[in-house]
């Protein structure tokens, strides 16, 4: 039997998208099937709601939702949808649905890019991102990305990115209820498949994926970065007065697995070094490494997905062609990836070359887009696309309206809570990119294992600072009316932002024309007059419009174990079973069969177990689906290879290149709940795996994603 042991019981004083991610392009959500797969094997008691009940609301004094839980939100009976209220105001407690008047789009204009002098082969991308909260109560509009990046694949499919690393501040409370941004460090792969490695062991929408879908590798063993994403200490002094809070981090194409070195613009091909793009992080509690993803990550099931694609959009799934047939016979697995190669061969969507002139915007808009992607192709094997954005996405704010009795037309909006304690206030610095040269600096340091002490990991001197793309013109922060926008009246508030290139680093920084801080910023209520936005008081607007507020998330989401023995499928697919076979380990020379427990300042509840580095759960599925790579030699000097480095760079070794452009830079902290101590006689080699996490408000994620084939059989894409 299991034991659950709670390392970190007691919750800190409670006091923030793509990927994906942020998720920048998030798939459609997949043909699925809502499978209770049973609670986890612990017995947890049902998650309490907190609400506030619209009766109990006087004025506009409203307790911090963020502490509180959810908040159903104050709204009136025209927003609302099905209510079961004879009252003035409605909640989303007493309503199907409620949605305010319009909404506010955030205009935060700056964008930053590789520079166009630089190498078209891209390895990576470094910058440091100021931590601090964004709003007093985040909306269900959508996710926010504050900033981030969007690392993609060198168009190895027409129709878009086959691989995508993205991410960076994350915002949503379905993550769970933070004060702060948390920080997403994630990919996904196969044209966003929603069985993307996004999580270790958790793909798109938080659902548990197969051991095939595997590709991240948890390289840290002093920092867990659970699948509801990287949390700040929620106690910790932000520095408001100097500056501000800043964690460090990059994705850099490193040489960790089967790395050989490579030179500018390496011709395509699966005989090169392979690329191991590596997550970095510095903070005040941490520096170093913390996931990867393996090179085979990008390429897993290829000639499956290949053929899934083909079958459906050259064929419109109809099989009775002979080569449609051939690939729905290799999907069900009844012939071999030989005898599909040699079918397939002379095929005009085979047998094209990757061809930069033929996929051109034109192509990607009018198709056609049917090509068989090579692993050469792939983010395993061939630099990243010269295009990198780094900027932010967010969704709309809700905005409140109402008309006074002299037809006057007021709002209430839910201003951001952009820095303003100086007029120029950092937000991200030193953005740069790096080229081969960065891979071929590690190569004998990774080779090399017992060097790792003495060697120079400074990322100082390989950085390529990144070119301004666009940006605001105009420094404002006006709010501007268009009441003709496509989707409905819409509020636009410009966000003060500049970029600035000095001392060969790029920034960004908020920048305010007011000298008076108590005039930065922005009020709640407003006039609309002659289509301007008019400062106004609370005292002018009506009284109902005080009371107005949006709702938050009601419930957040639990990430089940990997775990299918109480599984009750219906008839027609009882023959679909995920494999979860290699999360089962019995071995104390390969696991702890100890199950820990930390627990965040959101009150997330994030189990754990320790794995020899070798036999965490995706070396034990990359063995058998990659035997002559992953060889028992070979894993042995994987597994001695991060032995030298947790004894000889510990949690605090220097990787990134500081910014050098303000005064002083304060890192910001790591949530306490995910910094680890391994067990005694586990000090070096050892990693912790998270095997689950529990939210204190969550709905446990039991939906399952899979593919329909044309016979009506289901089979993970």
């Amino acid at each position: 039997m299991i034991r659950y042991i709670a390392l970190l019981t007691a919750t800190l004083l409670l006091t923030f998208s793509c990927l994906n991610d942020s998720d920048k392009a998030t798939p459609p959500e997949p043909t699925d099937l809502s499978i209770d797969q049973g609670d986890p094997s612990t017995s947890m008691p049902e998650p309490t709601e907190v609400s506030i009940s619209v009766t109990d609301i006087e004025t506009s004094s409203l307790p911090d939702p963020n502490v509180d839980g959810w908040f159903p939100g104050v709204y009136l009976r025209r927003h609302c949808e099905n209510y079961i209220s004879d009252s003035e105001f409605i909640s989303t407690a007493e309503a199907d649905r409620c949605e305010a008047d319009l909404m506010m789009e955030l205009g935060m204009h700056a964008e930053v890019v590789r520079l166009p002098e630089s190498s078209e082969d891209l390895y990576g991308v470094s910058q440091y991102l100021r931590v601090f909260r964004l709003l007093d109560r985040n909306p269900t509009t959508g996710q926010f990305g504050l900033w981030g990046q969007w690392i993609g694949d060198d168009r190895a499919l027409p129709d878009g990115p086959f691989n995508s690393i993205e991410g960076g501040l994350f915002i949503h409370d379905k993550m769970g209820r933070s004060k702060f941004p948390k920080y997403m460090a994630s990919a996904a792969t196969h044209l966003y498949s929603a069985q993307s490695d996004t999580g270790g062991g958790w793909g798109f929408y938080e659902k548990c994926i197969d051991c095939s879908m595997l590709g991240r590798v948890t390289l840290s063993n002093r920092v867990i970065v659970p699948p509801n994403l990287i949390s700040f200490d929620e106690d910790q002094d932000t520095h408001d007065e100097e500056g501000g809070v800043f964690v460090g981090t990059s994705w850099v194409a490193l040489p960790i697995f089967g790395g050989l070195p490579r030179v500018d613009e390496q011709d395509w091909g699966t005989d090169g070094g392979k690329l191991t793009w590596t997550f970095m992080m510095e903070a005040a509690n941490f520096s170093g490494p913390l996931i990867a993803y393996v090179p085979e990550h990008w390429s897993r099931r290829l000639d499956r997905w290949n053929s899934i694609h083909i079958l459906e959009s050259v064929y419109d799934n109809d099989a009775t062609d002979p080569v449609a047939n051939t690939l729905l016979d290799f999907i069900q697995g009844n012939i071999s990836a030989a005898t599909l190669h040699e079918v397939i061969a002379s095929e005009p969507w085979y047998i094209e070359t990757h061809d930069f002139d033929s996929w051109s915007d034109e192509r990607r808009e009018e198709g056609p887009n049917d090509y068989w992607v090579r692993s050469d192709h792939t983010l395993g094997h061939s630099a990243a696309r010269p295009y990198l954005p780094i900027g932010n996405e967010t969704p709309g704010i809700p905005v409140f309206s109402e008309t006074d009795s002299d037809g006057r037309t007021f709002i209430k909006i839910f201003p951001p809570l952009i820095p303003k304690a100086s007029d120029r206030e950092p937000f991200v610095l030193n953005v740069q990119t790096f080229d081969v040269d960065i891979y071929n600096h590690f190569v004998d340091v990774f080779a090399e294992p017992s060097s790792m002490g003495s060697a120079a990991t400074s990322f100082s001197g390989f950085g390529i600072p990144m070119q301004v793309e666009r940006w605001g013109e105009e420094l404002s922060q006006d709010l501007i009316y268009l009441p003709h926008n496509d989707e409905g009246p819409v509020i636009v508030m410009n966000v003060p932002m500049i970029t600035e290139q000095l001392n060969e680093e790029t920034d960004v920084f908020f920048v305010w024309d007011e000298a008076d801080p108590e005039k930065r910023g922005w009020g709640n209520y407003y006039e609309i007059v002659d289509n301007r936005v008019v400062s106004v008081t609370s005292e002018e607007v009506p009284s109902s419009l005080v009371q107005l507020e949006y709702d938050s998330l009601r419930r957040t989401t639990s990430l089940l174990p990997h775990d299918l023995t109480e599984v009750d499928l219906p008839d027609d697919i009882r023959d679909f079973t995920l494999d979860y076979s290699c999360w089962v380990c019995d071995d104390p020379s390969k696991c702890d069969n100890t199950i820990y427990e930390t627990v965040t300042d959101d009150g997330s509840r994030i189990f754990y177990q320790w794995f020899r580095f070798r036999d965490q759960p995706l070396f034990t599925d990359l063995a058998i689906e990659y035997p002559d790579t992953y060889t028992e030699d070979y894993l042995n000097q994987l597994q001695t290879m991060i032995e030298t480095m947790h004894r000889e760079w510990g949690d605090s070794q220097q990787f990134l290149e500081r910014p050098s452009n303000v005064d002083t830079l304060h890192l910001v902290e790591i949530d306490h709940g995910l910094l680890v101590d391994p067990p005694v006689g586990k000090e070096y080699g050892w990693v912790p795996v998270v095997t689950q996490v529990e939210q204190p408000d969550g709905d446990w994620q039991s939906d399952l994603a899979f593919y329909t084939l044309p016979n009506g059989q289901v089979v993970s894409r």
